[in-house]
């Protein structure tokens, strides 16, 4: 029993021991099972690192392969790229740098086009270059470059050609066609447009072949003198004959209708193939630029001007040192401007300071500055009065008003030119036959008062954005007299921008300002007419009462306003046909109020200053300065 017993123990036993070594050697080979698999895993997720740090591809459309192509194309030319010439031609043409400030220029807002004008005129670039940039320019560009300073004129394309059916015709018969198709019968025709139109084409039927009829013409423009033809006249040159035309359409371009006519018909071409026959006449382009600043007060034109190349004429016109070719031309241009300008220049207002663009920034501290206004006396003018004094006379009046390093045809102008980034200087012409028609027309005998001359003159003033910022205003002579009527008139006005004109008054010089009168307009009727065909010098008799009444309503604006006055009294006769006149004793050259000065000079001469040390220019000069430093913006 008990071997028995043994024997069963040592049989579990082996049973037992033989299970352990079962499950011992299973337990190996599934850790190694396990192994293998975590090394599989192992070597899987090791490929797959690798795959994932492989550059990826996808399929791309064609149209980015091209690009793409393209790109590789200029990374290869990069290594041959000598010049900055050769890195523009490889680059898309959107991408340069001109054609980005184009864009904004043509496209941009207010703030961005002002901004990328500025920046484009200081460009050089090829001549293919701004031939393309000229192809693309908008009408608002062209003009913003046109009165940049120094601008290069390649900017600009060059006038329009003729229509096909005018190439063939002479001159003088092309102004004959212009003339005809402007309306004769409109009611705001004056007498002296209806006048010149008339000498022009009776100008022309004289000098051209007998078939053409008198009596054609003459019905479109009521002419009653068709005896004058049996009368012999002297031969007529073709350039005067081109003046007296172009004077004709500028006293058209006055009326706005006949400004729709002149641009649908071929007048634009027509002047620039004048200036290209008569390239140095400049009254002629004095005129043609007087027509354009006309013509140009109306937006809706300004693309029949652009279109016909005009914008770059005006732009060389303006760099032009004659100041009877550029003071038009900155007019006209400063018109074709009137969206950045702001303002717009009427016929008789000219812009002497800035020569270069004047914008309204939508920053009103960017605006702040001083005006200065200009107003001659009778048989003056802004071509003219301004001029440096000439003791020997050996400059007379003359078609080169070119200013030399001694000498200033304008010393508006050219004296206060280092001023201008806060000054603007304007000078006024107030006789419409002086200014517009350029020559005397006998219907018109000036019939104009004291009254009419200032409210013309106010209104025009007001157009070019006068009074709206502080302003000092000169008058010679009668212009004394204007300026003073348009200052009371605007203070007894309702308007807020006629109160705001003369709160913004601050200050006026007058120089030989007949204050109570002229002792010219006592003289025998028959002699005062014959210097002074005009009946205003009827409104100049010594002590005439409006005059005295003027003069007092002014003394009571200078003390409610704090105006300063500075005046100048000529002591020497002046000498007109032949004849010794003292046209303004002294008495009557002070106005009774602020700073009085007499002067050896006559009348003449007394707004002429010998030089910038003269007392004539150094008290005006101080008043502009003192206006100046009280307009200046505080600094925050």
């Amino acid at each position: 029993m008990m071997s028995a017993v043994g024997t069963s123990s040592v049989v579990v036993s082996s049973g037992l021991l033989a299970w352990q070594v079962y499950q011992t050697q299973m337990g190996q080979q599934q850790i190694q099972e396990l192994k293998g698999k975590l090394n599989i895993q192992q070597q899987q997720q090791s490929v797959l690192m690798e795959e994932l740090n492989k550059t990826q591809y996808i399929s791309l459309p064609k149209e980015l392969k091209d690009k793409f192509n393209q790109f590789d194309e200029l990374n290869s030319n990069m290594n041959r790229i000598e010049t900055k010439e050769d890195l523009k031609s490889i680059l898309p043409r959107h991408l340069r740098k001109p054609w980005r400030l184009l864009h904004l220029a043509n496209t941009g807002g207010y703030e961005q086009h002002i901004k990328a004008v500025q920046d484009l005129s200081k460009l050089s670039l090829s001549d293919g270059d701004y031939h393309q940039l000229a192809q693309s320019s908008e009408c608002r560009t062209a003009v913003g470059l046109a009165r940049t300073a120094n601008v290069d004129l390649r900017f600009f394309l060059g006038p329009a050609m003729l229509p096909p059916e005018c190439r063939e015709k002479e001159l003088i018969e092309m102004f004959r066609d212009v003339l005809v198709q402007l309306p004769a019968d409109s009611v705001d025709l004056h007498e002296c447009i209806k006048y010149f139109t008339s000498t022009a084409l009776d100008q022309y039927l004289h000098s051209s072949e007998a078939d053409l009829f008198d009596s054609d013409i003459s019905n479109e423009f009521h002419r009653e003198s068709h005896h004058i033809h049996s009368i012999p006249r002297p031969r007529i040159s073709q350039e005067t004959l081109i003046e007296h035309c172009l004077q004709a359409l500028l006293s058209h371009s006055t009326v706005e209708e006949q400004c729709k006519v002149l641009t649908q018909s071929m007048a634009l071409p027509l002047f620039s193939l004048v200036i290209e026959t008569h390239p140095h006449n400049a009254k002629i382009k004095s005129i043609i630029g007087k027509i354009i600043s006309n013509i140009s007060l109306h937006p809706q034109y300004h693309q029949a001007i652009f279109k016909s190349g005009w914008v770059g004429i005006l732009a060389s016109w303006k760099q032009n040192p004659n100041l009877l070719v550029s003071l038009p031309a900155i007019k006209a241009l400063c018109n074709l401007d009137q969206e950045y300008g702001g303002h717009k220049f009427e016929p008789g207002i000219y812009l002497l300071l800035p020569n270069d663009r004047h914008v309204q920034h939508k920053n009103n501290l960017s605006n702040w500055g001083v005006d200065v206004v200009f107003v001659h006396g009778l048989l003056g003018g802004v071509f003219y009065t301004w001029r440096q004094q000439d003791p020997d006379n050996v400059r007379e009046i003359s078609d080169e008003q070119i200013s030399e390093d001694n000498y200033s045809f304008c010393w508006p102008r050219d004296w206060l030119a280092e001023d201008a980034s806060h000054l603007r200087v304007i000078g006024c012409d107030f006789d419409s036959y002086l200014s517009q028609w350029g020559g005397t027309c006998p219907t018109q005998s000036f019939k104009q008062s004291l009254e009419e001359r200032s409210e013309d003159m106010l209104r025009k003033l007001q157009e070019a954005g006068v009074g709206k910022r502080p302003v000092i205003f000169v008058g010679h002579s009668m212009g004394g007299l204007i300026i003073k009527k348009m200052l009371i008139t605007a203070e007894a006005s309702e308007k807020e921008e006629m109160k705001e004109l003369s709160a913004n008054t601050k200050g006026v010089v007058f120089y030989s300002t007949p204050h109570e009168g002229s002792q010219i307009a006592s003289l025998n009727s028959i002699v005062k007419y014959f210097f002074f065909p005009s009946v205003e010098v009827q409104e100049l008799e010594m002590n005439y009462p409006p005059l005295l009444s003027l003069n007092q309503s002014f003394k009571e604006f200078v003390s409610k306003f704090k105006t300063k006055v500075i005046s100048f009294g000529e002591t020497l006769p002046t000498r007109h046909l032949g004849v010794d006149l003292t046209f303004v004793p002294p008495e009557s050259s002070n106005p009774g109020v602020g700073e009085f000065y007499s002067v050896p000079f006559n009348h003449m001469d007394i707004c002429k200053p010998q030089s910038r040390k003269s007392i004539l220019f150094r008290k005006f000069y101080n008043l502009v300065w003192d206006a100046v430093d009280e307009a200046t913006p505080c600094s925050p």
